[in-house]
């Protein structure tokens, strides 16, 4: 008998923080820095081209870079993100595991 896997994957926040980490970085190599808004679409390609991560995988992980406040909705762009000061310093450290 073979067992199927769960059609969703148990939450790992520890991916995500990784993935979130990875992305920061990815992000601030092709140029974004916390003063420039990026258009969401600019996200996803870095985020593809550098990490291959796409669809929930990307999701979650700019859900949790939200969450610890390293990225930003702009409510006054559509499809529109910010970088903050803090993702930049994180995108930046050597070591944040």
């Amino acid at each position: 008998m073979q067992l199927l896997a769960p059609a969703h994957p148990a939450y790992n926040a520890r991916v995500d923080r990784l993935d979130a980490i990875r992305l920061l970085r990815a992000l601030v190599a092709a140029g974004a820095d916390s003063r420039t808004p990026m258009a969401s679409a600019w996200v996803h390609k870095i985020a593809m081209r550098e990490m291959s991560l796409q669809g929930t995988e990307l999701a979650s992980a700019i859900a949790y870079a939200e969450g610890e406040g390293w990225l930003a909705d702009i409510p006054t762009r559509k499809d529109c993100i910010s970088l903050t000061r803090t993702g930049e310093v994180i995108a930046k450290a050597r070591n944040n595991n």
